[in-house]
């Protein structure tokens, strides 16, 4: 059996963090969404594909990339780019964050099967109508879903389905889904549905990416020093320290918390739980970062504080600039993702910045806002708005 990952989307949603990569590319614990994928189907097949971008491909995957070949989009689209020849395949959805559970569940049961998960907004997903364990349909957003089992993006499949595959016109967003092609399929051929009660989780928002990695730090992380911590430096609870990492003097970090290769923290430095630092980022004197993701090479220097935040690659945030992650009226807090505003489900989040933004002294940047790649915050600035890719703000007196 040959497992496949599509992985060829880009995350509009996800902006913008994927205005600097691919969604697959997101950071999990030291490792991405889809390498963790790889690495958990590596246990059931030799043999995994990974369908996606030129990005991908230079990504040094354990994984063969197969790029895409142009012409229609879609979930089956990108898998028609293959020339399959096993009897059976696996197939998984790039952007998943799921447990090995997930697989043995799929795989274990005999024939055609899908990954039914339960969630609270069924709404939102693609929703399962199955009687018994016989799928019946898969309905995409229904207004009045059926039930709250969800399509979980994991299939097992034979080779027939690329012959529904060929039958298939593009959908009402003019792409070639898989799931049509799976609706063509249970006309014929019985498909099982086999429910979930594990980690899942479809990382499509921002703030979801600090989710995910809470998740993987209750559920997985350890706690382990390989790199250098000196004296005077006080862990509490589960601490990953990884190799190459320095913490100096007087930091404070309280687990869980997840400290990636050759990271710089402190002195003075209070990392608070559920905080995860990539490597080769600093976080340096009097900064504190709560329940946030720093993502590689992003610095951090003095006087900052980091709170239910994103922060990408490369950021630069200058002395003085903090993030503001609760509203004055305490209520629920809202982000604009493709032009509307949505609810976030959190009372506290802060601040999603994209890779490469740098922040002059004394910003600060109020609940729930977004800025782009590439863009520079003036000095002094309150940051009210979302900031746009390369944007040049400047908002002071």
């Amino acid at each position: 059996m040959k497992a496949v990952v599509l992985a060829a989307g880009r995350g509009e949603r996800l902006e913008p963090i994927t205005q600097t990569r691919p969604k697959p590319l997101i950071p999990v614990l030291g490792t991405t969404l889809l390498g963790r994928a790889i690495g958990i189907l590596r246990k059931y097949v030799d043999d995994v594909v990974v369908i996606g971008s030129q990005e991908l491909k230079s990504s040094f995957l354990d994984a063969e990339v197969v790029l895409q070949k142009p012409g229609p989009m879609g979930t089956a689209a990108a898998l028609s780019s293959l020339n399959i020849k096993s009897d059976q395949i696996l197939v998984v959805y790039g952007d998943l964050l799921f447990d090995s559970a997930a697989i043995d569940k799929v795989i274990s049961i005999p024939g055609n099967a899908v990954l039914g998960v339960k969630v609270p907004n069924p709404s939102n997903f693609g929703v399962l109508s199955f009687i018994g364990n016989k799928l019946e349909k898969i309905e995409e957003k229904p207004q009045n879903p059926s039930s709250n089992v969800i399509n979980g993006g994991i299939y097992k499949l034979s080779s027939d389905i690329f012959y529904y595959i060929d039958k298939l016109v593009p959908s009402p967003r003019n792409e070639l889904e898989l799931t049509d092609a799976i609706n063509l399929m249970v006309a014929h051929t019985k498909v099982n549905v086999v429910v979930h009660e594990g980690l899942w989780m479809d990382v499509g928002r921002p703030w979801q990416v600090i989710e995910a990695n809470r998740q993987l730090m209750e559920t997985e992380m350890h706690s382990e020093v390989k790199g250098i911590v000196q004296e005077g430096v006080k862990l509490i609870g589960k601490v990953y320290i990884d190799e190459g990492a320095e913490v100096y003097s007087g930091t404070v970090i309280e687990g869980p918390a997840y400290i990636g290769s050759d990271t710089e923290v402190g002195p003075m430095a209070h990392i608070r739980p559920y905080s995860v630092l990539g490597k080769k980022s600093k976080v340096g004197a009097f900064v504190q970062v709560k329940e946030s993701v720093v993502m590689e090479g992003a610095k951090l220097p003095h006087l900052n504080y980091v709170g239910d935040s994103v922060i990408c690659e490369e950021v630069n945030l200058g002395a003085g600039t903090i993030t503001a992650n609760l509203r004055f009226d305490e209520k629920e807090v809202t982000m604009r993702v493709k032009g509307v505003r949505v609810p976030t489900g959190r009372r506290k989040l802060g601040a999603i910045i994209g890779g490469h933004a740098k922040t002059g002294i004394n910003v600060s940047i109020l609940p729930g806002v977004k800025i782009g790649a590439y863009a520079t915050i003036y000095p002094g600035s309150v940051v009210s708005r979302d900031v746009e890719r390369g944007e040049f703000y400047r908002n002071v007196e």
